[in-house]
């Protein structure tokens, strides 16, 4: 039997790096004894659902006592080697007490060592002069890391049942149509918004997608608008844009009637919802450089759906993607930033990337319009890379 040492700590992906690698059957994890309360369910789970039900073992350890800890871990490793298995240490992680323990232990039974590069997925052997190593003793497990089973690493889950269908780039069509959306998008940012929520509010459209409206409500209903899109002229400027682009239909604006026709369900979804077609935009890069991506992803903190409202704690990130061994958690906001919006993006951002993510996870704010340098600098401070 081949057995796994470890420190457990914090970064899920530390814990199980090896046992993700190398058909391992058996991972004895040393940690305190609060990291152990909260990992040892995840770790479980992860290790019998993706590894093939390799067994887990934890032992708590002392903070302080390193004479303790060195006595209990020679008595698992002697058990271990009684037993007629073979031991291997993983330095990948941990704090230094342990990880000296892990070194002088090694020594001590000629056991083999090895730490992992999380972000270049390159194993490093650290035995020197031994003839044993894991890279030559262990066959190589068939394992391809997903966002799926990073989310389930740090103990979530994803809530497939709060996805929006038309968020899908499969159809070529729609895919094309999102470029010609961002098109127009781009020459009107401080607008955008605007004209989704004018639309959202009053101009429902039919079950055949069309929309016919008496040009003098239209007209009216811009006017008490309290923001700087109130005028004829400046809707009818950027809803011609959208029908030469081909994304509204047979669209007239005279002889008192104002009418057309959504190109798709979907191209009618992206225009009543703003902030759609910038991650729509954001997804379709992602996906040409990483190895699995989503939008819209609502995130399960405990990694149980009991879909009632107010159980579950949910977050929503608009774009998830994953590099190798790095996710990449992108939040994407159009419209004006001001103080609380900013604050609030950067804070949120922060929150879900650092629980389902880990250290190692980067974190994105994508916006239509610029932020204020106060903010460009907080972000900064938070690790947050700023898109403008």
């Amino acid at each position: 039997m081949n057995v796994i040492f470890e420190f457990l700590g914090y970064e899920p992906i530390e814990n199980l790096i090896t046992s993700m690698h190398f058909k391992m059957d058996k991972a004895i994890y040393f940690g305190y004894h609060e990291t152990i309360e909260e990992y040892r369910e995840s770790t479980i789970n992860f290790l019998s659902k993706y590894c093939e039900g390799e067994q887990a073992v934890f032992h708590a350890m002392s903070h302080t006592d390193v004479q303790s800890m060195m006595k209990t871990m020679r008595t698992v490793i002697d058990q271990e080697i009684a037993d007629g298995n073979k031991i291997y240490f993983d330095m990948t992680g941990g704090e230094d007490a342990i990880l000296t323990a892990f070194g002088m232990l090694a020594g001590e039974y000629d056991t083999p060592m090895h730490v992992f590069d999380i972000k270049k997925d390159k194993i490093t052997r650290l035995e020197e002069g031994s003839k044993r190593s894991i890279i030559l003793e262990v066959p190589l497990r068939e394992f391809k890391l997903d966002l799926d089973k990073y989310v389930e690493m740090h103990g979530g889950k994803i809530n497939y049942a709060l996805h929006k269908s038309m968020k899908n780039l499969d159809d070529p069509e729609f895919s094309m149509d999102v470029e010609r959306l961002w098109n127009v998008e781009k020459d009107y940012v401080d607008e955008w918004n605007l004209l989704s929520i004018f639309l959202r509010n009053h101009m429902m459209p039919e079950e055949s997608l069309k929309v016919e409206m008496d040009m003098d409500k239209v007209e009216s209903a811009l006017s008490r608008s309290n923001n700087h899109l109130n005028t004829l002229a400046k809707f009818n400027a950027i809803m011609d844009r959208l029908g030469n682009a081909g994304l509204l239909v047979d669209l007239k604006h005279s002889d008192g009637i104002y009418s057309f026709r959504y190109k798709s369900v979907a191209v009618k979804e992206c225009l009543r919802d703003g902030g759609s077609t910038l991650e729509l935009v954001i997804y379709k890069r992602e996906q040409q450089t990483s190895d699995d991506c989503k939008i819209g992803v609502h995130l399960d903190w405990d990694g149980v759906l009991h879909y009632m409202p107010g159980i579950d704690v949910l977050n929503e990130i608009d774009v998830l993607s994953l590099k190798g061994n790095i996710p990449v958690f992108i939040s994407c906001k159009t419209g004006k930033m001001g103080p609380s919006k900013a604050l609030h993006a950067l804070y949120e951002l922060e929150t879900v990337a650092n629980r389902i993510g880990g250290k190692y996870a980067r974190k994105v704010l994508v916006t239509s319009r610029p932020l204020a340098d106060v903010y460009l600098k907080r972000a900064q401070e938070m690790g947050i890379e700023v898109e403008q």
